[in-house]
């Protein structure tokens, strides 16, 4: 794998038009793998197979494809992941990526102004730890897919197709793939659809940010009682309890730090 070689071919004009491009076995330098991101494109596919990548490589556009597999991702960071847009299938292997960046990632889709990827999939030896993956976000677990599925939904003020995702670990990957929210033409709901876990999150997100709300509130009332502030706070408890009753209407369950709709 030389650059006169790459160029050769990715300037080849035959070839000009490819949609899908493998690279297989051997090592390659960060001079050639540059040359190849350079020819990155919504509708091309980047498979990296049994090929050594410099482990501090970097580049703008890696993560620019329509379906990228790369097998060894060691140097892949999750500021790599905030880039992606529009894409179907992002495949990594050995990675070094910690439950850590795995949540900021969460995070930052659940605020991305743009679909990022239908399908994220990560080689993981180690089970999906909910404590460390979903720390600061509201998370639904649903056992109508799986006992190990965690559903999280996009900011609603987003203009996504994709506004819900699940995350599941099996064997020995975790896979985050994401789901249009829908109602069939009748009105009726989609069996498969995540209206019923939507709707559920929505609610949850409204009692976590009502919550937070009354506390600083709270905080307010420590060092002056203006009656501004003690209206506000009566307006947000009201409106707390009204989510709370409207949470009852739904059969979940805390568990280990988790809801459950059973």
């Amino acid at each position: 794998m030389t650059v006169p070689f790459f160029k050769e071919i990715l300037t080849e004009p035959a070839l000009r038009d490819f949609v899908s491009l493998s690279l297989d076995r051997g090592k390659i330098d960060a001079e050639c793998l540059d040359l190849v991101m350079e020819m990155a494109h919504g509708n091309r596919d980047l498979h990296i197979n049994h090929t050594n990548v410099p482990e501090n490589y970097s580049h703008k556009n890696a993560f620019k494809f329509d379906f990228i597999y790369y097998k060894d991702a060691r140097w892949v960071r999750v500021d790599d992941l905030f880039t992606l847009k529009n894409s179907y299938s992002v495949r990594l292997g050995w990675n070094k990526l910690t439950y850590s960046d795995m949540n900021n990632y969460i995070k930052y889709w659940i605020e991305s102004g743009h679909d990022m990827v239908e399908m994220l999939e990560l080689y993981s030896r180690q089970p999906i730890q909910p404590e460390s993956l979903f720390n600061g976000i509201v998370t639904l677990k649903n056992p109508r897919y799986s006992p190990s599925t965690y559903l999280v939904a996009a900011n609603p003020t987003k203009q996504r197709k994709y506004q819900m995702m699940g995350v599941v670990w099996f064997e020995e990957k975790i896979y985050c793939y994401c789901k249009e929210v829908s109602l069939q033409s009748d009105g009726n709901v989609d069996n498969d659809s995540w209206v019923p876990e939507y709707k559920a999150l929505m609610v949850l997100n409204k009692k976590k940010e009502l919550e937070a709300e009354l506390k600083e509130i709270q905080k307010l009332l420590e060092t002056s009682q203006d009656q501004n502030i003690v209206k506000k706070k009566n307006e947000i408890s009201r409106e707390l309890q009204n989510v709370s009753q409207e949470l009852a209407g739904y059969n979940l369950v805390f568990r280990d730090g988790v809801y459950s709709l059973e």
